[in-house]
């Protein structure tokens, strides 16, 4: 590069097409997050409930047995 100045290239991409209400709602996200001052984003990120799976006992049972067989397995091939 002339004058020792790096180039950042970036790939080129043909065809992409960009619609209008992509960017209202990158532009209404952008104003709702702008909005909040930065120690409410933390406390939501902190403070957002974990997901919860209810499994049934059919499942459950299933899933004993299949860890159980790998761990079997594994004691198997250990052993040799």
């Amino acid at each position: 590069m002339p004058n020792g100045i790096d180039c950042f290239c970036v790939p080129k991409v043909d065809n992409m097409t960009i619609f209008p209400f992509q960017i209202n709602e990158a532009m209404h996200a952008y104003n709702r997050v702008s909005k909040l001052k930065p120690s409410v984003l933390l406390e939501k990120e902190q403070g957002e409930p974990h997901d919860i799976i209810n499994i049934s006992a059919e499942a459950k049972k299933k899933q004993i047995i299949g860890q159980a067989k790998t761990e079997v397995l594994e004691r198997i091939r250990e052993t040799k």
